[in-house]
Protein backbone atom coordinates (compact mmCIF):
# COMPACT_ATOMS: atom_id res chain seq x y z
CA UNK A 1 0.00 0.00 0.00
CA UNK A 2 1.24 3.68 -1.14
CA UNK A 3 -0.06 6.85 -0.61
CA UNK A 4 -0.84 8.97 -3.42
CA UNK A 5 1.57 11.50 -2.68
CA UNK A 6 4.46 9.15 -2.47
CA UNK A 7 4.23 9.22 -6.56
CA UNK A 8 4.79 13.12 -6.48
CA UNK A 9 7.48 13.35 -8.78
CA UNK A 10 8.27 9.91 -10.24
CA UNK A 11 9.50 10.22 -13.54
CA UNK A 12 6.96 9.10 -16.65
CA UNK A 13 9.05 7.38 -19.03
CA UNK A 14 8.29 5.42 -22.37
CA UNK A 15 9.51 1.88 -22.54
CA UNK A 16 9.38 2.29 -26.42
CA UNK A 17 12.39 4.91 -26.28
CA UNK A 18 13.07 5.63 -23.04
CA UNK A 19 12.37 8.77 -23.02
CA UNK A 20 11.37 10.80 -19.95
CA UNK A 21 8.06 12.31 -21.17
CA UNK A 22 7.36 14.34 -17.60
CA UNK A 23 7.20 13.75 -13.69
CA UNK A 24 3.90 13.20 -11.87
CA UNK A 25 2.22 16.52 -10.43
CA UNK A 26 -1.09 14.63 -9.31
CA UNK A 27 -3.50 11.48 -9.69
CA UNK A 28 -6.70 12.20 -11.60
CA UNK A 29 -9.17 9.66 -9.58
CA UNK A 30 -12.04 8.46 -11.24
CA UNK A 31 -16.24 9.46 -10.82
CA UNK A 32 -16.35 6.51 -8.01
CA UNK A 33 -12.51 7.16 -6.83
CA UNK A 34 -12.23 3.72 -7.64
CA UNK A 35 -8.65 3.87 -9.28
CA UNK A 36 -6.79 6.54 -10.88
CA UNK A 37 -7.72 7.34 -14.11
CA UNK A 38 -5.13 9.28 -15.36
CA UNK A 39 -1.87 11.45 -14.24
CA UNK A 40 -1.77 14.93 -13.99
CA UNK A 41 1.35 16.36 -15.43
CA UNK A 42 0.89 19.99 -15.15
CA UNK A 43 -0.42 23.12 -17.52
CA UNK A 44 0.95 24.47 -20.58
CA UNK A 45 -0.05 28.01 -22.08
CA UNK A 46 -0.11 31.31 -21.19
CA UNK A 47 -3.54 32.56 -21.43
CA UNK A 48 -5.85 29.46 -21.51
CA UNK A 49 -3.33 26.96 -18.87
CA UNK A 50 -4.52 23.31 -20.34
CA UNK A 51 -3.95 20.65 -18.22
CA UNK A 52 -1.54 17.81 -19.85
CA UNK A 53 -2.27 14.53 -18.91
CA UNK A 54 -1.75 11.05 -19.33
CA UNK A 55 -4.24 8.18 -19.28
CA UNK A 56 -4.21 5.03 -17.09
CA UNK A 57 -4.53 3.14 -20.52
CA UNK A 58 -1.19 3.98 -21.18
CA UNK A 59 0.64 3.06 -17.82
CA UNK A 60 2.46 -0.28 -18.04
CA UNK A 61 3.68 -0.26 -14.94
CA UNK A 62 3.51 1.56 -11.95
CA UNK A 63 6.85 1.17 -10.21
CA UNK A 64 8.22 2.17 -7.26
CA UNK A 65 10.94 4.58 -8.80
CA UNK A 66 9.02 5.21 -12.07
CA UNK A 67 5.57 4.45 -14.18
CA UNK A 68 6.53 3.39 -17.42
CA UNK A 69 4.02 4.49 -20.42
CA UNK A 70 3.56 2.35 -23.52
CA UNK A 71 4.46 5.13 -25.77
CA UNK A 72 6.16 8.87 -26.01
CA UNK A 73 2.96 10.12 -27.80
CA UNK A 74 0.46 9.47 -24.57
CA UNK A 75 0.85 13.14 -23.29
CA UNK A 76 -3.10 14.73 -23.83
CA UNK A 77 -4.84 17.90 -22.81
CA UNK A 78 -7.61 16.50 -19.84
CA UNK A 79 -10.61 17.60 -22.37
CA UNK A 80 -9.92 14.89 -24.76
CA UNK A 81 -9.71 11.86 -22.01
CA UNK A 82 -13.30 10.53 -21.90
CA UNK A 83 -15.17 11.63 -18.55
CA UNK A 84 -12.12 14.14 -17.38
CA UNK A 85 -15.05 16.31 -16.25
CA UNK A 86 -16.09 13.89 -13.45
CA UNK A 87 -12.45 12.99 -12.20
CA UNK A 88 -11.14 14.11 -8.72
CA UNK A 89 -7.45 15.28 -7.93
CA UNK A 90 -6.17 12.91 -5.56
CA UNK A 91 -4.77 16.26 -3.80
CA UNK A 92 -8.34 18.15 -3.42
CA UNK A 93 -9.27 14.84 -0.95
CA UNK A 94 -6.82 15.62 1.43
CA UNK A 95 -7.93 17.80 4.10
CA UNK A 96 -11.45 16.58 3.64
CA UNK A 97 -13.90 16.04 6.48
CA UNK A 98 -14.94 12.28 7.21
CA UNK A 99 -18.11 11.80 9.59
CA UNK A 100 -20.80 9.34 10.38
CA UNK A 101 -24.15 9.96 8.29
CA UNK A 102 -25.02 11.46 11.85
CA UNK A 103 -22.82 14.24 12.05
CA UNK A 104 -19.78 13.15 14.31
CA UNK A 105 -16.70 13.56 12.89
CA UNK A 106 -14.76 11.05 12.15
CA UNK A 107 -11.55 12.50 11.24
CA UNK A 108 -9.54 14.91 8.35
CA UNK A 109 -8.33 12.67 5.17
CA UNK A 110 -4.18 12.93 4.79
CA UNK A 111 -3.99 11.03 1.65
CA UNK A 112 -5.47 8.67 -0.79
CA UNK A 113 -3.95 4.58 -0.14
CA UNK A 114 -2.95 3.23 -3.65
CA UNK A 115 -2.28 -0.90 -4.24
CA UNK A 116 0.33 -1.64 -6.99
CA UNK A 117 -1.66 -1.53 -9.97
CA UNK A 118 -3.25 2.35 -8.72
CA UNK A 119 -6.38 1.16 -7.51
CA UNK A 120 -8.10 2.81 -4.32
CA UNK A 121 -7.86 1.21 -1.15
CA UNK A 122 -8.89 3.83 1.18
CA UNK A 123 -7.56 6.94 2.96
CA UNK A 124 -5.20 7.67 5.74
CA UNK A 125 -6.59 9.49 8.26
CA UNK A 126 -4.10 12.89 9.33
CA UNK A 127 -6.28 13.62 12.57
CA UNK A 128 -8.74 11.03 14.17
CA UNK A 129 -11.64 12.72 16.30
CA UNK A 130 -12.93 9.25 17.71
CA UNK A 131 -11.01 6.56 19.66
CA UNK A 132 -10.46 2.48 18.99
CA UNK A 133 -9.78 0.92 15.91
CA UNK A 134 -9.76 3.80 13.44
CA UNK A 135 -7.49 6.07 15.72
CA UNK A 136 -5.36 3.00 15.94
CA UNK A 137 -5.50 2.38 12.11
CA UNK A 138 -5.42 5.82 11.06
CA UNK A 139 -7.22 4.98 8.12
CA UNK A 140 -10.19 4.09 6.48
CA UNK A 141 -10.92 1.38 3.99
CA UNK A 142 -12.59 2.39 0.78
CA UNK A 143 -15.62 -0.03 1.00
CA UNK A 144 -16.77 1.82 4.34
CA UNK A 145 -17.12 5.20 3.01
CA UNK A 146 -21.10 5.41 2.48
CA UNK A 147 -21.06 9.16 0.58
CA UNK A 148 -17.43 10.92 -1.22
CA UNK A 149 -18.81 14.50 -0.75
CA UNK A 150 -17.62 17.30 -2.21
CA UNK A 151 -15.18 20.08 -1.62
CA UNK A 152 -17.60 22.08 0.60
CA UNK A 153 -19.36 18.66 2.25
CA UNK A 154 -17.69 15.85 3.75
CA UNK A 155 -17.36 12.34 3.10
CA UNK A 156 -19.67 10.01 4.98
CA UNK A 157 -19.81 6.38 6.72
CA UNK A 158 -21.35 4.24 9.36
CA UNK A 159 -18.51 4.02 12.19
CA UNK A 160 -19.12 0.34 12.78
CA UNK A 161 -18.74 -0.27 9.30
CA UNK A 162 -15.55 2.35 9.21
CA UNK A 163 -14.20 -0.01 12.48
CA UNK A 164 -14.75 -2.99 11.11
CA UNK A 165 -13.37 -3.20 7.30
CA UNK A 166 -9.58 -3.63 7.57
CA UNK A 167 -8.18 -2.08 4.88
CA UNK A 168 -7.18 -4.63 2.11
CA UNK A 169 -3.41 -5.49 1.31
CA UNK A 170 -1.81 -4.44 -1.39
Amino acid sequence: MISAKTHSNKPLISISDGKKLGEIKDLYLDRGMRQVAGVFLGTEGLFKRQALVIARSAVQVYGIDAWLLSGSDKVMDLGELPESETFTLASELRGRKIQTEGGTEIGVVEDVLLDNEARVLGFSLGKVSVQGPLAERKAIALEAITNMGSKNEPMTTILAQAESLALPSA
